[in-house]
């Protein structure tokens, strides 16, 4: 039997170096597919924290098929958020210094934000990090 997951699960570069993601800057549309969350792929060893954050964006109203204005997206709530706080101003997604080359750390958001997503690094050794956005469940 063969069974083709990429029919229901397609995996989308979100995050690599300019040249791999192209004009739209890592922009994904997940209006198309009933869920989404991201791959991060340690392609070497992290030596410093590889600081990531998730934005969103509405349709741009000239043209649908594109992204408009960028916007944070504030950290969802947890089942602990009364013991760990209020949520924070942004979405962040951490690799820790000692991750090593080879690793696979996953991450998701349990709400669609917008119409957009995309990963943007904040610092550290993100370019030792591929992020691919999976998309499952097309529409």
């Amino acid at each position: 039997m063969n069974i083709n997951v990429a029919s229901q699960n397609n995996g989308v570069l979100a995050f690599a170096n300019a040249a791999a993601i192209g004009s739209l800057g890592g922009a994904v549309d997940i209006r198309h597919h009933v869920n989404f969350g991201f791959t991060f792929q340690v392609v070497a060893d992290i030596a410093a924290d590889a600081v990531f954050e998730i934005e969103a964006a509405p349709p741009d109203v000239a043209n649908p098929c594109v992204p408009g204005a960028w916007h944070n997206v504030e950290e969802v709530l947890s089942c602990d958020w009364l013991t760990a706080g209020p949520p924070a101003a942004d979405s962040r997604v951490t690799i820790p210094a000692g991750t090593k080359a080879g690793s696979i750390c996953t991450g998701t958001l349990p709400c669609k934000p917008d119409a957009f997503v995309r990963v943007v690094e904040v610092s550290g050794d993100t370019d030792k990090v591929i992020v691919v956005a999976v998309l499952g469940g097309p529409r």
